[in-house]
């Protein structure tokens, strides 16, 4: 269990990003007059067009981003939308501190109507975060196992002599303990992985027979999330082209219509999965907070002695 930067799930992380949150791909960028234009962007209100409400986002400030044309024209007819002044293009070339828009629902509004539409093009984008959301769980669920094993064997030493025999002289030493005993019993972890198997083959089987029957590319409901990175760009991104929003804010999920490709789709359907006990293991990783059990324990029972 060594704590190696994930591969499957990072991948997966990657490829949902990719089909789902920021479609465009990176490629080299030069500005060009004739294509991009320079903005003081600082923020963004995604509004929800079920109850109202309006979430802002803050982001990380730089002194300018890029816009391609088409994607600034699209924020013109959102602003129109809202019913807001759109800024002149002297007051933009002029800094004037700029606010990207967007039309969604929540989470809440979206429960009510948008995640029980059947429609095939609406359920699978459904469908598809579900499934996302398997494979961000799976780890965690393997890792509160994991953490859940080594307190119960925590629980079990009563005195602090007991640490001896184990020559805890080290890290490596300590590391090596909480690996055997995580490793004495997995039939939790097992467990989890059972459940997320069996879950994970009733989605994609779904998915794929509703596929069948879509198009290359429709529109749906696809969830963004307000704590991502957003490109200004609407055929590429790059370090020009992209904002992020500022740490330590809250992420919300908003539910934004846009373009599905059916491609896409079938990427991420078609990516490696968790499939073995091992690889679980594995994306779990070794964390240092499980050292921090082990001291805190020994601890407690200096102070019982």
């Amino acid at each position: 269990m060594a704590n190696e930067p994930s591969r499957i799930t990072d991948n997966l992380l990657n490829i949902f990003n990719y089909s789902f949150v920021e479609t465009v791909p990176y490629e080299f960028f030069k500005p060009r007059p004739e294509r991009d234009i320079a903005v003081k962007l600082v923020d963004k209100e995604y509004h929800c067009a079920g109850c109202g409400k309006v979430t802002h986002v803050v982001y990380q400030e730089r002194p300018l981003t890029y816009f391609s044309k088409g994607k600034l024209r699209e924020q013109q007819a959102i602003y129109e939308k809202l019913g807001k002044r759109f800024p002149t293009q002297e007051e933009i070339d002029g800094g004037q501190p700029f606010t990207n828009e967007a039309i969604g629902y929540c989470r809440d509004c979206a429960a009510k109507d948008i995640l029980q539409d059947k429609a095939a093009g609406q359920r699978v984008c459904n469908l598809v975060l579900q499934l996302h959301g398997e494979d961000e769980l799976v780890v965690a669920k393997a890792r509160a196992a994991m953490e859940g094993a080594l307190k119960k064997w925590l629980a079990g030493i009563k005195s602090a002599d007991a640490f001896l025999q184990y020559g805890l002289g080290d890290f490596n030493a300590v590391r090596d303990l909480i690996c055997s005993v995580m490793l004495q019993d997995t039939a939790e972890e097992e467990a989890v992985l059972a459940a997320y198997t069996e879950k994970v083959a009733a989605i994609k089987e779904e998915i794929g027979n509703l596929l069948e029957s879509l198009p290359d590319t429709w529109q749906a409901y696809a969830a963004r999330s307000t704590g991502v990175y957003e490109s200004m760009n609407d055929k590429m991104y790059h370090e020009y082209t992209v904002i992020f929003p500022k740490p330590g804010m809250i992420p919300e999920d908003y539910y934004i219509y846009r373009s599905i490709e059916k491609s896409r789709v079938q990427m991420f359907l078609e990516q490696p999965r968790i499939e073995s006990l091992e690889e679980l293991l594995m994306e779990v990783g070794f964390h240092g907070e499980w050292i921090d059990l082990v001291n805190q324990r020994l601890q407690e029972l200096v102070a019982q002695a």
